[in-house]
């Protein structure tokens, strides 16, 4: 009887052991998922080139037909102010005709581009005499040249001086010896492209003019500044505003009105 009892004991000892040895594991707890790599950043957009940006002015203060009346206002260092009102047709890239319409002493004058070629209708003499593009148109600050403004790209190479947050700015250096201004400096404002002043400079340098874009007017599809205002920096109390009253684009103009037998006509 004792036997058998020492056999149930050792029994029973083995099945407990055998049953601890089978309890499972308890699982090492998986390894966190790596977090996923941030999104590469967007490349940041290129800026427009310097010859984009000066074709786009171009596009806004001399787009290739229209027709417009001017007032153009000249202030002399003695507080002497001359007033004029004319009317201006544009066609292709370089050539424009003007006619005066006031003051009756300067009513039937006429002035005619056509590239760098300029003539002025005297009709007095009856005749048309010819001007260079780098005088003061009327006496005035203007040059002949920035009133009948052909396309900058033509004139200057540019290359982009600066470029702030809010800003670019083109310096524009002549192409030949016929071009007004040697060097002219250009803002550019970014969130429309539109220009707001030129610096003209002579060849070595001087600072000689000053010109601020104002007053933005739609036409269509067309946004452009209509008053000019030129400072004369070599005489600080001079100054000439030219000011568009009306202006249209045209598709539709007769290429014989820029033609020099038509002036007087």
């Amino acid at each position: 009887m004792a036997r058998r009892l020492a056999i149930v004991v050792l029994l029973l000892a083995g099945s407990a052991a055998l049953a601890k040895n089978k309890t499972p594991k308890a699982k090492a707890p998986a390894a966190a998922a790596p977090a996923p790599a941030p999104a590469a950043a967007a490349p940041a957009a290129a800026e427009p080139s310097a010859a984009d940006l000066l074709t786009k002015v171009d596009s806004i203060l001399s787009p290739p037909e229209f027709e417009g009346k001017l007032t153009f206002v000249s202030h002399k260092s003695q507080g002497d102010v001359h007033s004029y009102s004319l009317r201006l047709l544009k066609k292709d890239s370089d050539k424009f005709r003007i006619w005066f319409l006031s003051p009756p002493d300067d009513v039937g004058q006429e002035v005619l581009r056509i590239g760098n070629d300029m003539w002025s209708y005297m009709p007095n003499l009856k005749r048309a005499l010819k001007v260079s593009t780098k005088q003061d148109f009327q006496g005035g600050d203007f040059a002949n040249s920035d009133v009948l403004r052909v396309e900058l790209m033509k004139d200057y190479t540019p290359v982009i001086k600066e470029s702030t947050a809010d800003n670019w700015v083109l310096e524009l250096t002549a192409k030949n010896d016929e071009v007004t201004y040697a060097r002219v400096l250009l803002t550019i404002r970014k969130k429309d492209g539109q220009p707001t002043q030129f610096e003209y400079f002579t060849g070595s340098g001087k600072l000689v003019r000053k010109m601020d874009l104002l007053d933005l007017k739609t036409y269509g599809k067309l946004v452009r500044p209509t008053k000019w205002v030129m400072h004369n920096m070599l005489e600080p109390k001079r100054k000439s505003e030219m000011t568009y009253d009306t202006f249209n684009m045209r598709k539709d103009l007769d290429g014989a009105v820029f033609e020099q037998s038509a002036l007087g006509r």
